[in-house]
């Protein structure tokens, strides 16, 4: 990553690959944790929050997509951020009908949600030959039920069961970042190489 701090820098001076791997697992992190706390502002009616959250969630979205762009390029970048516009727009859509008790549109953000964990699994696997396109579609889809089943919890003031999402939904976003960590290392070995 091109802007890593001082102290991972200080933690791992000759390793390239530590330092995306934890950058990547970090940014992820912000995305569950800005999701989370759009769904929840939009279930108390909390709309100033309900913005500040969202405006978050595209800001994350854009530093992810912009992290490939010295790999892939600026359009490669583009391109995975309107796929995770497009993510994002499904899990608000279904928080959204969620909250307005409206079970067509939650089907609706469903099958989008189903539509855009394939076409993000199509784009990254043809860009990356060691991201599998099953395999993603997979990892993603799980993303996705993850975010389903928080909203439907926090929905039901079911927090003893939102509490063991929310750790499965950290564990399951770490496993991603890291395999998508571990495809760019493979693919570009020299941009991450170990110095000694």
């Amino acid at each position: 990553m091109p802007h890593e701090s001082a102290a991972a820098s200080a933690a791992a001076p000759d390793s390239p690959a530590l330092s995306n791997r934890l950058a990547l697992r970090d940014l992820w992190q912000e995305h569950i944790f800005w999701i989370r706390d759009y769904v929840q502002a939009n279930q108390t009616g909390d709309k100033a929050q309900a913005k500040v959250a969202a405006d978050q969630v595209v800001a994350n979205a854009t530093t992810i997509a912009n992290a490939i762009a010295p790999l892939y390029g600026q359009p490669a970048a583009d391109q995975l951020l309107k796929l995770l516009a497009g993510h994002w727009g499904a899990v608000k859509h279904y928080s959204d009908a969620t909250v307005a008790k409206d079970d067509g549109g939650r089907k609706a953000a469903v099958s989008e949600l189903t539509s855009n964990a394939g076409a993000i699994a199509k784009f990254l696997a043809s860009a990356n030959p060691n991201l599998p396109e099953k395999d993603l579609v997979a990892m993603l889809s799980t993303h996705g039920a993850q975010h389903i089943a928080q909203i439907d919890q926090l929905a039901a003031h079911d927090y003893a069961g939102e509490a063991k999402t929310w750790q499965g939904m950290r564990q399951h976003i770490q496993m991603l970042a890291d395999a998508l960590s571990a495809a760019l290392v493979k693919q570009f070995p020299d941009k991450f190489h170990t110095a000694g």
